[in-house]
């Protein structure tokens, strides 16, 4: 049950993973996931520009995930060498060391390839993932604004940063 780059086969299971932390409502203000389709063609970048994208597998199933795209891929007038990161882990997964041990290797790639720093956005209600954050050194940068999830609570994202 090691950490691994993700592999072009790996779209089934990063994708059900993906839309299993989703369908939880408690991260993401998003409703739905983004199309299979959409995730098939961010691989095909992944795997073409040999970005941070890695994946821990139990009994060949993956069961957390944790990437970063250059800034420049998410939005338009983006940073390329920002990196912003995402991560899942499986519900029955998690406080185990997954997301720790993900982390690490995208942070290792991202300073391997010369970004400048690591960006992501989490709930401020996500205290165990801000947690986590903090020990791999990242810090606050800024509140964002208040968003409504898809089980109809608000919620406080929060921009946060490591300098690399």
């Amino acid at each position: 049950m090691g950490v691994r780059k993700i592999r072009t086969n790996d779209l089934d299971g990063f994708y059900d993973l993906f839309v299993q932390v989703n369908a939880e409502g408690r991260f993401s203000p998003r409703a739905l996931p983004p199309s299979k389709q959409v995730v098939a063609r961010a691989l095909a970048d992944v795997k073409q520009n040999d970005w941070a994208v890695y994946v821990v597998e139990e009994r060949e199933r993956i069961i957390g995930s944790a990437e970063a795209y250059p800034e420049s891929f998410c939005r338009n007038g983006g940073d390329d060498r920002v990196a912003i990161l995402g991560m899942q882990v499986q519900r029955e997964q998690r406080g185990k060391g997954h997301g720790r041990r993900l982390l690490t290797a995208v942070i290792d790639h991202c300073e391997q390839d010369g970004f400048k720093s690591v960006e992501l956005a989490v709930l401020k209600s996500n205290a165990p993932a801000i947690a986590l954050y903090e020990q791999a050194g990242f810090t606050w940068v800024e509140d964002l604004d208040t968003c409504r999830m898809p089980d109809g609570r608000q919620d406080q994202p929060q921009r946060m940063r490591r300098v690399l």
